[in-house]
């Protein structure tokens, strides 16, 4: 895959990018990863790409023909059906059945608005489809493609040592993941769990599975809610919910 980011701040990217396991899967080829500065397009030698808004108010906005240029550039090393993504309040919010959309893209160019953000005559131009990484309000786009590109690469063959790095984890299969420990197995009157030092692998992955919907209930009820659980499952989840209690 590669993913082309436009952006004033490309610095800003290629810095969160290049760091862990993003950085090294980037060094081994797993991935592309561009950056465009849309002041290039400017059209002017100050590279200004803002203006007033229409209507009034405060603030400036990013003028069309500058985006419009930058993404024609990028649009161009890009296969024909690479998916064309703004970061925007306004957008679908970027949950796991979206990254999976998105790491199953032969390619994605991100833009990042700035100042109020981009004049929506270039938007629907492009095509763009809107994307969110929360009910928020950041400066400008670029943290929401650092976080897209970090969910969407740890997705790509041989970027995780292997696929259950990431499949057994929070949100894959609708749920939070279970309560984690290391050593050592005592830490200041708190002790691991008995089942998980028991070696036992039937009864850790019961477990495993009980207490993942058990955080799932007590942290997202919205998440447990829309989950399709038998009678069986039911009754075995709330005496573990009991046996958690108890360890309190």
């Amino acid at each position: 895959m590669k993913i082309t980011v436009l952006t004033l701040f490309p610095e800003l990217i290629r810095t969160i990018a290049a760091s862990s396991i993003t950085g090294r899967a980037l060094a081994d080829g797993r991935f592309a990863l561009e950056t465009v500065q849309i002041r290039d397009f400017a059209g002017n030698r100050y590279g200004k790409v803002d203006d007033s808004l229409y209507g009034g108010g405060t603030g400036l906005l990013m003028q069309c023909e500058p985006v419009w240029q930058a993404w024609l550039s990028a649009k161009e090393q890009m296969p024909a059906d690479a998916r064309s993504l703004v970061l925007s309040p306004k957008g679908r919010v970027l949950d796991q059945s979206l990254v999976d959309e998105l790491a199953a893209a032969p390619g994605l160019i991100l833009i990042c608005g700035h100042y109020e953000g981009i004049d929506e005559r270039v938007l629907e131009a492009i095509g763009a489809e809107a994307v969110s990484i929360g009910d928020y309000v950041l400066t400008g786009g670029e943290l929401g493609a650092a976080v897209l590109i970090d969910a969407v690469s740890r997705q790509l063959p041989g970027v995780l040592p292997d696929e259950s790095a990431w499949r057994e984890e929070s949100h894959m299969d609708g749920r939070l993941e279970c309560r984690q420990y290391t050593k050592p197995e005592l830490w200041r009157g708190r002790s691991v769990p008995e089942v998980l030092r028991s070696g036992h692998h039937a009864r850790i992955a019961e477990w495993r599975l009980l207490d993942g919907l058990a955080e799932t209930l007590e942290y997202r009820p919205d998440l447990f809610a829309g989950l399709d659980l038998d009678e069986d499952c039911l009754c075995r989840l709330w005496e573990h919910i009991g046996e958690r209690r108890r360890e309190t």
